[in-house]
């Protein structure tokens, strides 16, 4: 069985690719710089990458650095999956986000789930919360930095039950590895917070983030567009923020804990770890 892990350098991706060499599986990181380069806007790319894989594991594409646009890549990846059935793939574990379930299909990662759901392959779906990762080399990261450790977001008093990457990588690899066909696992942590309590728990941390001042959704975009932030990764952050805003990124919700057999890592936890 050989696994291939699409966007395999990025926060999810290098903890599902860690977490399979350690289980001895073969193995086929997919990204721009691999040695089998997986590049989203050159389909003569994927042929080889494809070749003698049986599971993959299917981020679909997004920025995460505000400098660059990477949207507008949905139609290559369901034209990807097209192709990974004809190669023989068996098994594709699908990563979206929370609740793109209610999303329409215009949405790319909507059209992308439904796509996949309608194909032959044994699928599986994780929409996952927001990253405590991102409290560390993530957007959240580089906003407190830009405001010497403030956090200045349009989310009012709403709070998310964060969760850490690595607890659903774990739930990526059991599923590339089992019988998960079907089920669609919405991923949260065990707790969900505020920003202020957010900024309360990483005071003490090597975390920089010291405070949280909520704003509105226009200061926030003139804000993170002096920054030099591409507008439509910017667009991309307001209507994130704005389903945070609406509390919909709130419920702590059991699937992972079902699936990990155990609690997932606590904020508390994470930053004990952080280095």
């Amino acid at each position: 069985m050989t696994v291939l892990v699409t966007a395999a350098t990025g926060k999810v991706g290098r903890e599902v690719t860690a977490q399979l060499r350690a289980r001895d599986v073969e193995l086929r990181a997919g990204s721009r710089r691999s040695t089998l380069p997986l590049d989203w806007s050159d389909p003569s790319t994927w042929s080889a990458v494809l070749d003698g894989v049986d599971r993959v594991f299917l981020i679909v594409p997004g920025g995460d650095d505000g400098n660059r646009s990477v949207t507008g890549l949905g139609n290559g990846v369901v034209e990807f999956i097209d192709l990974a059935q004809r190669r023989g793939v068996e098994r594709v574990v699908l990563m979206t986000a929370l609740g793109m379930e209610y999303a329409p299909i215009e949405v790319e990662q909507r059209a992308v789930e439904l796509h996949l759901q309608r194909s032959d392959l044994a699928w599986t779906i994780l929409r996952p919360n927001w990253f405590l990762q991102n409290l560390t080399h993530g957007p959240l990261r580089i906003l407190a930095d830009a405001h010497d450790g403030v956090l200045r977001l349009p989310t009012g008093d709403s709070s998310v039950s964060f969760i850490d990457t690595r607890d659903i990588a774990t739930v990526a690899v059991e599923a590339l590895l089992s019988d998960h066909h079907g089920h669609e696992y919405a991923l949260t942590g065990p707790q969900s917070l505020t920003f202020n309590q957010v900024a309360e728990a990483c005071r003490d941390s090597p975390v920089p983030v010291a405070a949280y001042e909520p704003v509105s959704e226009a200061d926030f975009r003139r804000a993170v567009l002096n920054l030099g932030w591409h507008p439509d990764y910017v667009n991309t952050l307001s209507g994130l923020f704005a389903t945070i805003a609406a509390g919909r990124a709130a419920p702590v919700l059991p699937d992972a804990a079902e699936v990990l057999g155990r609690t997932p890592r606590s904020l508390a936890e994470f930053l004990q770890e952080v280095r």
